[in-house]
């Protein structure tokens, strides 16, 4: 039976045979004793003569970090070290070994720490959607096994793991039809309860569909929800239901109660008074508190501009309702602000002057952006309050967790700025592959236009023209938005911008990429080719230290 069990773990058991070592071990309590003895032996031998050695806070952190980033995706292992050590450990916990008396935990033969065990036995270690924050909140015991299912008309949601942190909820599931086949288009309602009858998903209209590895993750951000941690209920419920999957209507319902005062105290938080930053473009920055969760950080604070500092927007766009399925074309006039909360670069550095998180504009190419460690939530920011010095926006950064006790420091580096644009750059595309046209605007930038292809509509479906652009910004300049085109009629058109942003040693930013013009009913003769606005970066120096007790 030792060996079969080896065989098991190993997963080089025929699917029947398996099946019959679980049922037989389940229920034969010799081998339930001899399993015991091979636990504890295994135990006695591994650690009798070895002193408990003291490991800092982050080990566990850093090491799953460096296998996760060592061992190759698991669909590429036939027989995976995750996939042995779990099916070892559903033995396990089928015989029901797990006594009290253990002060490590076995699994598939290695002897391990409660803490490392967590790691190894928790479904959001190794699903390829669940992030390093997830993980963390294992190691620190917010993530429970479930045991829940609930079937009709043949199909079957199966709930996995629960991980209930201050920043989030999420849950790792299963659905899957009578043969097992899984079931990719799904969605689960959910309802978040307290114990007075409130639903706190109830105006929330966050995404419910989940990601998936070899399972399905659906979360939610509380920070979405509670201003802080604090204003957290203790306790909780989770519904999950849904009255139709795959075509088929039923009754799917789960219900998950939630101790979230774990969480609540897992949370710490600085907070700040009359922590505040005035740029000379008129944006005012005030910094109101940062949580650190063990899944998250998040950084709130407050943005203050003038009236002045809205601009009228002209933008060419596509639009997609009942009336026009097929997409109409339509240029309107809106209202946007110069600066956001969004709109700034800034990082969180530690006493040695390492980046631990860095927040920058979200659409910033790659090759511009100093993002790191950014988790990004469905909303940021809150609706404008009105007040005599201007429009305050409440605006919340979140990142990855920054764990341990340590003084910290938030430099604000960069500021962005919208301004308003019109130029115009006539092209003549039958020309363009024989010579390029090149253009300098009143920004300071320089457009280079190339190589024009024409592709022809088939049926119902309209033309679409695609010139190559490359060039070179204007000092400050980073992006450049809302691009459209007129033809020789002075028909108005959408143009969808596709480059790559670099820049070069002087820290002008080059782009090199492709306009495409769709929606066209002919090749045109001309065109006329413009952007509404453009970013500017400026330089800003601001330090607030703070201290994570």
């Amino acid at each position: 039976m030792f060996n079969q069990w080896k065989l098991y773990v190993n997963d080089e058991l025929a699917p029947a045979e398996s099946k019959g070592l679980e049922q037989h071990v389940e229920n034969c309590p010799q081998c339930q004793k001899h399993l015991q003895e091979w636990v504890e032996g295994m135990q006695e031998e591994g650690f009798s003569d070895i002193p408990e050695a003291p490991v800092p806070d982050a080990f566990t952190d850093e090491v799953m970090d460096k296998l996760s980033d060592a061992v190759p995706p698991r669909s590429k292992r036939m027989h995976s070290s995750q996939t042995r050590r779990q099916r070892g450990w559903d033995i396990v916990k089928k015989t029901g070994l797990v006594v009290a008396g253990f002060t490590a935990l076995v699994v598939t033969g290695t002897v391990v720490s409660p803490t490392f065990a967590n790691y190894v036995n928790s479904l959001f270690q190794i699903e390829k959607d669940a992030d390093n924050g997830m993980k963390n909140a294992v190691h620190k015991g917010l993530v429970q096994k479930l045991e829940q299912k609930a079937t009709d008309q043949g199909i079957t949601v199966e709930l996995k793991e629960l991980l209930a942190d201050s920043m989030r909820i999420a849950v790792i599931y299963d659905v899957y039809d009578q043969s097992g086949k899984k079931i990719e288009n799904h969605i689960l309602d959910a309802k978040l309860m307290d114990q007075n009858g409130k639903n706190w998903f109830e105006d929330d209209e966050g995404d419910n569909s989940g990601s998936h590895g070899e399972f399905f993750i659906t979360e939610r951000f509380l920070n979405e929800i509670f201003e802080s941690h604090e204003a957290i209920p203790d306790q909780l419920t989770l519904h999950l239901e849904q009255t139709e999957i795959a075509g088929k209507t039923g009754k799917w319902s789960l219900e998950i109660p939630i101790d979230m005062k774990k969480a609540k105290e897992a949370t710490k938080a600085v907070a700040f008074q009359d922590t505040a930053f005035q740029s000379p473009q008129g944006l005012g920055i005030e910094l109101k508190n940062i949580e650190f969760s063990p899944s998250a950080t998040r950084v709130k604070l407050d943005t203050t501009f003038p009236k002045s500092a809205y601009l009228e927007v002209e933008r060419t766009s596509i639009l997609y309702d009942r009336k026009n399925p097929r997409g109409a074309i339509i240029t309107e006039k809106e209202r946007e602000p110069a600066f956001s909360g969004e709109n700034m670069m800034y990082e969180i550095t530690n006493e040695k002057g390492e980046v631990v998180a860095a927040w920058d504009m979200k659409s910033l190419d790659d090759g511009l952006d100093n993002k790191m460690n950014v988790l990004w939530t469905p909303r940021t920011e809150e609706e404008p309050e009105e007040k005599a010095e201007g429009d305050v926006l409440n605006w919340w950064h979140t990142f990855g967790p920054i764990q341990g006790e340590q003084k910290l420091k938030l430099e604000l580096k960069k500021i962005y700025e919208k301004k308003l644009a019109s130029p115009k750059f006539d092209l003549v595309p039958a020309e363009l592959n024989k010579k390029a046209a090149t253009f300098k605007d009143e920004t300071g930038s320089t457009f280079t236009f190339s190589s024009f292809a024409w592709e022809p509509g088939k049926g119902e479906d309209l033309g679409e023209a695609v010139i190559t652009v490359d060039g070179t910004l204007g000092k400050d300049v980073l992006e450049n938005h809302y691009w459209s085109v007129k033809d020789e009629n002075g028909k108005t058109y959408y143009a969808s911008v596709n480059t790559e942003s670099t820049r070069d040693k002087d820290g002008r930013v080059q782009i090199k990429g492709t306009i495409t013009i769709p929606r066209l009913k002919q090749e045109p003769k001309k065109l006329t080719v413009s952007y509404a606005s453009y970013m500017v970066e400026h330089d800003v120096n601001w330090e607030v230290p703070f201290e994570i007790k």
